[in-house]
This record gives structure tokens, sequence and C-alpha cells, in this order.
């Protein structure tokens, strides 16, 4: 639904509030910009990466030994690191675009899921954000985000 017609069926101070935050996690959308070289390149990256990976593995282990012979143990320990390598690249990449996804999201915690609903930015310059419909959560009933932090932790738990 339209963010207007979203705010309609709020009171005055709610919607003020939910105005505001629109519009902050519109400002946090424009500083996003488009995907990195890495990002749209990945899925050929993370191939070529893997075949190195393998090719490095088989030569570690034994199974391509004249591949070590070839390019020595450096060469091997070099082929084996491209695919982590590949991953702390991604992972640094991204590292920005998560923390404002975050910042958005506690903004939709804070002011639109209580109401209903969750904000996102319009797709274009120029064009309205939309409202997506949700069940608020019950009062006292653990959010999503609490309920996977509990999971993680009673599985992560230390153990003897």
């Amino acid at each position: 639904m339209p963010l207007e017609a979203f705010l309609a069926a709020l009171d005055d101070n709610a919607a003020e509030e939910a105005r505001a935050a629109a519009g902050q996690i519109d400002a946090l959308e424009r500083t996003v910009g488009p995907p990195s070289w890495l990002e749209r390149n990945l899925i050929s990256l993370a191939l070529i990466a893997m075949a190195l990976f393998l090719a490095g593995t088989g030569a570690l282990i034994g199974l391509l030994p004249w591949l070590r012979s070839v390019i020595g143990l450096s060469g091997v320990t070099l082929l084996v690191a491209v695919f982590p390598g590949l991953v702390l690249a991604y992972l640094i990449s991204v590292k920005g675009r998560t923390a404002i996804d975050n910042k958005k999201m506690a903004l939709n915690d804070k002011h639109f899921l209580p109401h209903g609903g969750v904000y996102f930015s319009a797709a274009g310059e120029g064009e309205p954000g939309i409202v997506v419909r949700v069940d608020p959560p019950a009062k006292g009933e653990p959010t999503l985000r609490e309920r996977v932090e509990a999971q993680y932790d009673a599985a992560t738990k230390r153990r003897w």
C-alpha cells in the first residue's frame, strides 16, 4: 500500500514519527549505490576460485602431484587461498551495505512494525515508497530477531 494510505490510518503523532522514519530510510537507501564489480561478477569469480581451490587441494593431498612439482608448495598455498580470499573480499565489500540495512530495519522495527507494516523505499527517484502490511507482534511476544538470537545462543552454548 502507498505510504500516505498507511499513515492516514495512524494517529497524528505516530504518523509524523513514521513519516520522519520513512525519510531517514529513503536517505539511507540513496547512500547505498549500485552493486560493485565484485558483486556483479560473483558467480563467475566463485566458480573460478572454487576450481583453483580444488586444484590446489588436489595438489596438496597428492591427487595432482605433477601440479605440486610444477608450481611448488607456495603456489599450491596460493591456489588454496584463492577461494577464502574471495569470500573475505566479498564480506568486506558488503560490510557498509549490511550496516545500512541494519539501520533501516531498526527504523522499521521501531516505527512501522508495531503498526502492522514494513516500509520499503521507492524503486526510482521521485516515486513514493510502499508499506507492506504484516501482522504486528503481540505484546510481550519476542520479535523475530530475538527468536533467532535465542536459537543461535541455544545452539552455540558452551558445553564441557
